[in-house]
Parts: structure tokens; C-alpha cells; sequence
């Protein structure tokens, strides 16, 4: 292992600014592997552009499988042989397989070199897919008493290009929900999708920010809005009634749900007409801004295309 580059944990750790989250201009550092012609991703975006839209394909992992098993022996043979597969090898499509060989093969496997190989792996890799491996990895492993190990990943959890292998270990750790939780309320991009899908609004504190903020990611809000609109209740918050700021969130969440762009929106809702009412209803007690104007064009556009007159009829009285 590469002992005297700095890791991508101490790259993070070094960045976060006096919140403790990433700046907004923060990316990962350029891997050496990395070409000056290769097309070079937003953190997060291969995985989330994979997970979304393209599907995960089937990924050879014997060099994973065989570093696993020589870990036992020769741990820094075994950092060889991942440092071999990160060159070419995506995590987000080789995570079931590595966690099935670990689960097929935990008699054979020792599980405290296992555990020494991920953690170093995550918080001392200095290739992404290698830090990913170490997050995969002590996901079976209990932490409930390793309050330093889960400090680290909640760290690693700050970039984008995490989130989601953080997720995956904080659900079997205490409070899941409200690891979730804060581990999205940290990020702003395709870690934040990831965590809102699967956030549960158990609390009123969570529902009240996926309403207000679930969906504002820096990607495109389409890919939570429905999400949000669901696990936040929209419907009931417009029927019962609500001030001016929440008013600005509706809108622009509604807006996401009428996009119909790379998510379906709006047309999963079971009682479509009934949203939109609900919304007009509410509009029409507040000032005209340029959100509330936008929406209600959308509503026009979207209920005159999907043959609903009388919401077509309601909004017009109100442009």
C-alpha cells in the first residue's frame, strides 16, 4: 500500500470547511490513471448515471476475490492485487458479487485480517474504487462500538462519490434513520439522491426537510421530487394550508414533479387531479410571484395534455 501519497480521507478531511461539510466547489482529486482525454465525471455521477439510467453490469472481481484470500497471509499483497482491479473496475458493479464471495467463503476467511484489509483500504486508499472496496467490506462488520471507524466513514460520506457505500453500512448500525438523515442533510449532489430514497419520514423534523429540501439537490431535483412528495404528504400540506416560504417550496417541488424529465414525476400519482387542485386552491390565496406564476403555467400545460379541463378552467382564472 501506498503509504506516503495522502488518501482521499485525508483529502476530505483537509477540505472540509468550518460547517465540516465539503465547500461546493470541492472535487475529488485527479487519479493517476486518469487521462487527459478520459472523460472525468462530477463526483458521484458514474454510479448515480448507472444506477438511474444505464444498469449495472455483470463485472469480473477474481482479482478482489483473490486478494481476499491472501489478506490472511500478505496483506500488502493483497493491496497489490485491488490496486490491479481499481484500474479498470467499477464497485458499484462488482458490490453483490464481493458480498456474496464474503458470505459464500467466511469459514475460509479470516475476519479480522478481512477487517484490517477495509479499513485501510477506506480511510488510507488513494483511488476511489479502492476506498469504495473498504466501505463495501465493513459493511459486514458490526461498529456499533467503533465510534472512531464510524466518525471516519461519515467523513468519507461528505463526497458525493460515497454517499452511497456509507449508506449501505449505516443501515445496520443504531438509528439508521437518523444516520441517514444526517448524512443527507451533509451532501448536495448524487448523495443526496441516493440518501433520500432511502430516507423514512419517522420524524415531523424529516418530513418538514424533505418537503423544503429533500428534492434541492445539485443534479436535478426530478430525481427526489417524487420521492419528497410522497414521504413529505404535499397533498395534505396544500389542503391544509400553508405561509408564503413553505408556499415557495411547493412550488418549486411541484415544478420538479411536473418536469417528467429522467425520473417519472407527476404520473405516478394515484390521485393526479387532486394534487393539482390542491395546489391551485392553495395558490389562490397567495401573491403573485414568479414561482407561483411558473407552476401554475405548468399545470396548465401538463393538465390541457393530459385531458383535465376543469384544472385547465381554475388555473386560468389565476394567471
Amino acid at each position: 500500500m501506498n503509504t506516503t501519497a495522502e488518501s482521499i480521507y485525508e483529502n476530505i478531511c483537509r477540505a472540509r470547511n468550518e460547517l465540516e461539510v465539503l465547500p461546493p466547489e470541492y472535487s475529488l482529486p485527479k487519479e493517476d490513471n486518469a487521462g487527459e482525454n478520459k472523460v472525468r465525471f462530477a463526483d458521484g455521477a458514474m454510479d448515480g448515471i448507472a444506477l438511474y439510467h444505464m444498469g449495472v453490469p455483470n463485472q469480473d472481481t477474481a482479482l478482489l476475490e483473490q486478494a481476499l484470500n491472501v489478506a490472511a497471509t500478505d496483506l500488502e499483497q493483497a493491496h497489490e492485487l485491488v490496486r490491479q482491479w481499481v484500474k479498470d473496475g467499477h464497485m458499484v458493479s462488482a458490490r453483490d458479487k464481493i458480498l456474496s464471495y464474503l458470505l459464500d467463503h467466511q469459514k475460509q476467511l479470516p475476519p479480522s485480517e478481512i477487517y484490517r484489509l477495509a479499513a485501510e483500504c477506506a480511510l488510507k486508499g488513494t483511488h476511489r474504487e479502492e476506498v469504495k472496496f473498504g466501505l463495501v467490506l465493513l459493511m459486514l462488520f458490526d461498529l456499533s462500538r467503533n465510534e472512531p471507524l464510524k466518525n471516519a466513514m461519515r467523513i468519507l460520506a461528505l463526497s458525493d462519490e460515497f454517499t452511497l457505500y456509507v449508506l449501505h453500512a449505516a443501515t445496520g448500525w443504531d438509528k439508521p434513520n437518523q444516520e441517514i438523515f444526517r448524512i443527507a442533510k451533509n451532501v448536495r449532489g448524487w448523495g443526496r439522491i441516493h440518501a433520500v430514497r432511502i430516507l423514512e419520514p419517522e420524524t415531523p423534523e424529516i418530513g418538514d426537510w424533505l418537503f423544503a429540501e429533500g428534492w434541492n439537490n445539485s443534479v436535478l431535483p426530478d430525481y427526489s421530487a417524487w420521492e419528497c412528495c410522497q414521504k413529505s404528504g404535499l397533498q395534505k400540506r396544500l389542503e391544509d394550508g400553508m405561509g408564503e416560504k413553505d408556499f415557495s417550496h411547493a412550488c418549486r417541488l411541484l415544478s420538479a414533479l411536473l418536469a417528467e424529465g429522467p425520473m417519472p414525476g407527476i404520473s405516478q400519482a394515484e390521485d393526479c387531479p387532486g394534487l393539482l387542485n390542491a395546489f391551485v386552491d392553495c395558490a389562490a390565496g397567495k401573491a403573485v410571484s414568479p414561482h407561483r406564476q411558473d407552476t401554475l403555467k405548468q399545470i396548465a400545460e401538463y393538465a390541457a395534455s393530459h385531458e383535465l379541463p376543469e384544472v385547465v378552467q381554475r388555473v386560468r382564472f389565476l394567471l
